[in-house]
């Protein structure tokens, strides 16, 4: 996410909350968290050195957003090298037989699980299918082929309570409709890119797809639309399919200890998109969250 134009709007004295995976203290704690942290820490992504992604994305950084083609492209774009870069990177990180044996003081000989396969498998397929994406959107930013992203936005009256940027593939719609089957390895899955920003009206939930992609994103985007609380459906679409968002300190800090919890909680969901099947729409059961004021759905 953008430090000046994005995080430095919701931030009080330089810090935002935001997950956090560090070290457990003991056995109970959590395995995750939402910490105070400093922007710059939230902001850092290694994906592209500090030249590079300067020049990349200077529409987004030295520019007035105004939600013009190249601009809603970029922004897609960076939640995509993102996302392609730590997939693979959470895929190399899983620790060889001989590591476990060392770790662990183990003399004998041990093998993986077939859960752990099976979840190793998965990430390969889905860190294969972002590059794919990546190589697509490569494709289109050396030919300035903005047009080939279809992106819808609601716009909301107030500043938002949180931002985000991310990709993913949604399996399941907020009311429970299956819209891609995960089971079938040899599908084509499509991904839906959404980056929630404050602007100078208010915010914006920025939702944006390839032309060439099936109707998942279209479905999933639609059923944010029709909720009765899109402040909520939105905010659930973040913290649900994504460890990428920041809180604004003034807003979270004055929440309920039990509506803090409950956040999260979803944080915590290990696949929201399966979870809306057997519990669609999240933000009708929710606390009170936010209001962001009335709304609009502009296409771009």
């Amino acid at each position: 996410m953008s430090l000046e134009a994005v995080l430095r709007k919701i931030s009080k004295d330089g810090h935002v909350y935001a997950q956090d995976f560090g070290a457990k203290l003991s056995e109970d704690a959590p395995p995750i968290a939402i910490s105070r942290q400093g922007l710059r820490s939230v902001s850092v992504f290694n994906g592209f050195c500090a030249k590079h992604d300067a020049y990349l994305f200077s529409c987004l950084e030295n520019e007035p957003f105004r939600f013009n083609r190249m601009q809603l492209f970029m922004l897609a774009y960076r939640a995509a090298a993102r996302e392609c870069y730590l997939k693979r990177k959470m895929c190399e990180s899983l620790p060889t037989l001989e590591q476990i044996k060392s770790m662990h003081g183990i003399s004998e000989e041990i093998s993986y699980t077939e859960e752990v396969l099976i979840h190793q498998a998965a990430s390969l397929q889905g860190a294969e299918e972002l590059e794919q994406l990546k190589s697509k959107l490569d494709e289109m930013l050396v030919s300035s082929s903005w047009d080939r992203m279809v992106t819808h936005a609601i716009l909301f009256e107030k500043p938002p309570c949180l931002t985000s940027c991310f990709v993913f593939q949604p399996f399941h719609d907020l009311n429970g409709k299956q819209l891609q089957d995960y089971t079938n390895l040899e599908a084509e899955m499509s991904h839906l890119a959404v980056s929630v920003i404050p602007t100078d009206q208010g915010a914006a939930a920025i939702f944006s797809w390839l032309d060439t992609a099936n109707n998942a994103p279209r479905l999933f985007f639609e059923s944010v639309v029709s909720s009765t609380n899109r402040t909520s459906a939105v905010i659930h679409a973040v913290l649900d399919n994504s460890e990428n968002f920041a809180f604004s300190p003034e807003w979270y800090e004055l929440l309920p200890d039990a509506t803090k919890v409950y956040l999260l909680s979803r944080v915590g969901l290990f696949e929201a998109s399966i979870e809306y099947h057997y519990r669609p729409r999240p933000e009708g059961a929710a606390p009170a969250l936010s209001d962001w004021g009335n709304s609009l759905v502009a296409p771009f």
